[in-house]
């Protein structure tokens, strides 16, 4: 089955938000010296999704993997990628504190699996299927570290108003 050109823009939408968060991390990690390394590796994780996302984006081009996107609409995540752009500049001019950079990276990586972001693929092959696995296994994981994270400095995250 083909795909439709809002669905090509979701996938865009997709990419662009994985790459939006890398940068994100980025800057947390040039804020957050005694995080450093953290906020480092989720960066360079977060740009390997960005590329794993291209990748099932031209499989599902190709027909070699399906892609159904929901209730997923193009103008929600539009906001969603502004919010992160906002965040992005809001990071650069130091605003944030370390538990609020914590906060705001468990939000953002709990919204891709209850959005289920990565379910929305149907893998018509091994390769696919170990692909979205590791997309989902490694957003899972990504929230759990960020948790121990905070904990081991002191704080504990709390869900954001």
């Amino acid at each position: 089955m083909k795909v439709k050109p809002y669905q090509e823009k979701i996938l865009h939408q997709y990419r662009t938000q994985e790459t939006l968060l890398s940068k994100l991390y980025s800057v947390f990690a040039g804020q957050f010296p005694e995080y450093k390394e953290f906020w480092e590796r989720l960066s360079a994780e977060e740009e390997k999704h960005a590329r794993l996302v291209e990748k099932l984006s031209l499989a599902a081009m190709k027909g070699l993997v399906l892609f159904d996107e929901g209730k997923i609409k193009t103008v929600a995540l539009d906001t969603f990628i502004k919010h992160l752009e906002a965040l992005i500049a809001n990071a650069e001019r130091g605003e944030f504190q370390a538990l609020t950079a914590f906060s705001i990276a468990a939000d953002y990586e709990t919204s891709l699996i209850e959005k289920n972001v990565f379910t929305r693929f149907g893998a018509l092959s091994e390769k696919s299927k170990k692909v979205l696995n590791i997309l989902n296994s490694e957003t899972l994981e990504h929230i759990e570290r960020v948790k121990e994270a905070a904990k081991e400095g002191g704080t504990e995250i709390k869900k954001r108003d």
